[in-house]
């Protein structure tokens, strides 16, 4: 797998020992959750999602997208982390990049879909290591899609929110739901620029409690994004009153 005369690295002879699931309603990879997911949101194509028109009935049906990639523990599933330096991250992801092209909504994907990737992949004039790890241990690289597709499409609904002349429209709902992803990390950085953007008193708060740092809610990173939001409110650089 290595260039001739290297010992292989940890992460290429790394077992993540993820076994393929079968889903009782077919040969689908994703949960149901995210296989119900309404269109243009169960494709993630941000040029379908950015024209749509923020009626109460899409917003309505946005906030129960976000609601339920938050609430559903199939979308949060346990996924093994390779060992240092996890490069072989980046091999998943090209992985979910060519699933995206092949089966672009996500009722569509498939282990039959994905044996043909694996297929293609193999097909190859050469395959880099980390690349014949992914199609060897295809299992869990899908198994790190889930979680990938649930933060990917939480972001683009805040994206979406925070897009409309007047987020603070939203306050009533957005700005518990939006703190409550940032805990959890799912679409944090734009859940922390819809706060921004609302800019009402009860995001202003949402913001305070997300910028305790250490041992606060949220981790470290999203801690230091609230802080820089509300030092921006604070000098009338962002959000509306």
């Amino acid at each position: 797998m290595s260039e001739p005369g290297t010992e292989p690295s940890a992460e290429e002879t790394w077992d993540p020992q993820v076994v393929r699931w079968r889903d009782p309603e077919g040969d689908y990879v994703l949960p149901r959750a995210l296989r119900a997911l309404p269109p243009p949101w169960d494709t993630g194509e941000w040029s379908r999602i950015v024209e749509l028109p923020r009626t109460p009935e899409r917003v309505a049906e946005a906030r129960r997208v976000v609601t339920v990639l938050l609430e559903d523990p199939q979308v949060a599933p346990d996924v093994p982390q390779p060992p240092s330096p996890g490069l072989l991250r980046h091999a998943w992801e090209e992985f979910h990049q060519a699933v995206g092209r092949s089966m672009p909504r996500t009722s569509q994907v498939t282990w039959a879909g994905v044996d043909e990737l694996v297929h293609e992949w193999r097909a190859r004039e050469r395959l880099y290591p980390l690349q014949q790890h992914v199609v060897n241990h295809v299992e869990v690289a899908m198994l790190a899609m889930i979680p990938w597709l649930r933060d990917d499409i939480t972001d683009s609904v805040f994206r979406w929110l925070a897009l409309d002349p007047d987020p603070g429209r939203f306050a009533d709902w957005a700005v518990e739901l939006a703190e409550r992803c940032v805990i959890a990390d799912i679409g944090a950085d734009s859940a922390i620029e819809l706060l921004g953007a609302i800019g009402k008193p009860q995001a202003r708060a949402a913001l305070k409690r997300l910028s305790v740092k250490p041992g606060g809610p949220a981790s470290w990173d999203n801690a230091e994004a609230a802080e820089g939001v509300l030092f921006d409110l604070g000098n009338g650089s962002t959000g509306r009153a």
